[in-house]
């Protein structure tokens, strides 16, 4: 029997309640990706339910006493080992994680600590702490910022000295953040980096992915070699934060990549995204039917989400990802992505 709306939006809200509900993550219930430094790393796991929780505090602040607690969960579980030392481990760098480059979990742990004091008016602790050493939201904000306005592709690099669109729109997102939280101008770089991404990123072949994703090591030119269906959506519904109209166009060619049935619309991502940990049907799907509600495509989104509610109950496979981007979907309506980065907490 299909899982009705209600049955689905319920079964995804005690999903992700009960990964975060004790003072640490429940890490055994987690996916427990290959390698921590793809794009099924633990801090994935972590930062995307949370966006879903700002998110869902946005449409109803009265719900602060309730998630609070869960995104404290969440902070403690994003500052373990086990979120950053694939880049001692498995990368090995020897540079302190939130030192230079490695912009995938530095900028994450940015958006998640700005997000979290436009909601609650403080950070979730005094300094973000790791590997011997700490740092305070300011200060690894003024660090990004000022990498980026260095860098020659006008983004901030993750591994080996290539810049990524889907990291580096959290780059995009924190600086308009902490612009509004404290008076700075960092979002004046983003310009550059979105140029950057028109000029250099864009792929004009007729079928799949709409962007090569990473540059090449210390330039704006675009590695051929890296595109992926999965990373263009996701990718898109960060970036509808700071160009949405722009996004809206990028998604209609996206479309191709959409497949369409009897009962419910899904992605179809290849064979590689699944081997190199990159993305599945499931969460490109997910991702497709967030952007789709947040650009307020009613019909479009209701598709998609058909083929995503009967799976919920049971849970997905790369979870809590997939979940909390579908807990995300059910709290999105047009324009409440941009008005959270956009707009202090409460305030329309």
């Amino acid at each position: 029997m299909q899982t009705t709306n209600g049955n689905a939006t319920a079964a995804a809200a005690k999903r992700l309640e009960q990964l975060f509900s004790g003072s640490k993550c429940d890490w055994p219930r987690f996916y427990q990706p290959k390698n921590e430094s793809m794009a099924f790393g633990s801090r994935y796991l972590l930062v995307y339910p949370a966006l879903a929780y700002f998110v869902e505090l946005s449409r109803d602040p009265s719900q602060a006493d309730r998630l609070r607690p869960q995104l404290d969960t969440i902070f403690r579980g994003l500052i373990e080992e086990r979120c950053w030392k694939y880049w001692h481990i498995e990368n090995d760098i020897e540079t302190w994680p939130l030192e230079r480059a490695n912009l995938t979990y530095a900028g994450r742990v940015a958006t998640f600590v700005g997000l979290y004091i436009n909601a609650f008016g403080e950070p979730p602790a005094d300094s973000i702490e790791i590997d011997g050493r700490t740092t305070t939201y300011k200060e690894l904000s003024r660090n990004l910022h000022e990498q980026m306005s260095k860098s020659p592709s006008c983004g901030v690099s993750c591994f080996n000295n290539s810049s990524m669109v889907q990291c580096n729109a959290h780059l995009l997102i924190n600086n308009v953040i902490h612009d509004r939280l404290y008076k700075t101008n960092y979002s004046d770089a983003n310009a550059n980096w979105l140029a950057s991404v028109e000029k250099n990123l864009l792929c004009d072949e007729e079928t799949g992915s709409i962007f090569f994703f990473g540059t090449q090591p210390n330039k704006p030119d675009a590695n051929v070699d890296k595109r992926a269906i999965g990373t263009d959506i996701w990718a898109l519904f960060l970036m509808s934060a700071i160009v949405p109209e722009r996004v809206s166009g990028w998604f209609e060619t996206w479309q191709r990549n959409v497949v369409s049935g009897e009962e419910n619309t899904y992605v179809q991502v290849g064979p590689k995204d699944l081997e190199e940990e990159s993305s599945t049907n499931e969460l490109a799907t997910a991702w497709a039917y967030c952007l789709a509600k947040e650009l307020g495509q009613k019909e479009r989104a209701e598709g998609l989400r058909q083929f995503l509610s009967p799976k919920v109950e049971k849970g997905f496979n790369v979870d809590p990802y997939v979940t909390g981007l579908f807990h995300m979907g059910e709290h999105l309506e047009k324009g409440v992505f941009h008005r959270l980065v956009h707009s202090a907490a409460g305030k329309p």
